[in-house]
């Protein structure tokens, strides 16, 4: 194994030791691609760039079973394989549940991982839910859906970040999108994941978002589905002219993926 695989490995479990998104995502190259190769049913298993797989692991260090955990180390068992840009990795974590101070210890992973030019490019991760469950002392149930506001929060932020790819990875492939106060040239509804992400081209070099104020992302009586209040701020491309735009929107969320929106903005500020 080169010395730079195993210099990339040794950055990784330091990184997972303390559960530190940044460091980890750090070396990972701008276009690496990350596959959940163990993923939930109906969950994104697969993010492209750096960028997306952040989002997504900071979602699991503050909402997921990793939250739950303190690590005190990190074993490491490498693999070497006959590519010299191959290693596969398992890791091994030992600490303390925060809540009771339980000790645990158990196998959290495998990863086929390629480095290349000094940085991750791709990594086929295969993680071990149910002993994270056992190791912060939770009865495990096999959820089919991640929680419907938690989708329509990564949304929100996805939007402000503008990462495109991101916020298209949490739309269902034939997802019915609405917008009854659509501005002349914008249809009121399109069909599936491709017209949505033409539409965000279409605008990608016309305005830029800068960040979000979330008024409000509540469950609705009907199951599946959430009604959410923000507002983005951003630019104007071309002249450099501020704007907000104010949303309120109706999402169904299944297997957590948005299969159905219905987009409430301000009509003139759409205009």
């Amino acid at each position: 194994m080169s010395e730079e695989l195993h210099a990339i490995i040794e950055r990784l479990r330091q990184a997972l030791r303390g559960m530190e998104v940044d460091a980890f995502t750090g070396v990972f190259a701008d276009d690496a691609v990350y596959e959940l190769r163990f993923g939930m049913p109906g969950q994104p298993r697969r993010y492209e760039g750096v960028r997306a797989i952040r989002e997504h692991m900071r979602q699991g260090v503050s909402g997921g079973l990793a939250g739950l955990l303190a690590f005190d180390d990190v074993g490491v068992t490498v693999h070497e394989t006959t590519d010299p840009e191959v290693a596969v990795v398992e890791f091994e974590p030992t600490g303390t549940v925060r809540t009771s101070g339980a000790p645990f210890r158990f196998a959290s992973s495998i990863g086929v991982i390629r480095v290349r030019d000094g940085a991750v490019v791709s990594y086929l991760d295969y993680p071990n839910p149910l002993g994270a469950a056992e190791a912060a002392g939770m009865e495990f149930q096999l959820r089919t859906t991640a929680p419907a506001e938690a989708t329509v929060k990564q949304m929100i932020d996805a939007s402000a970040a503008n990462d495109h790819e991101a916020l298209l990875a949490l739309y269902a492939p034939d997802v019915v999108i609405e917008i009854p106060f659509a501005p002349p040239g914008v249809p009121t509804r399109s069909v599936g994941r491709d017209r949505f992400r033409d539409r965000l081209e279409g605008v990608r070099g016309l305005r830029r978002f800068e960040r979000a104020d979330v008024v409000s992302v509540r469950p609705a009586a009907e199951p599946e589905v959430v009604v959410a209040e923000f507002t983005l701020y951003g630019t104007v491309i071309a002249t450099g002219e501020p704007f907000a735009t104010a949303y309120i929107m109706v999402v169904t969320v299944r297997d957590g993926l948005i299969v159905h929106s219905r987009d409430y903005g301000i009509p003139v500020a759409a205009a």
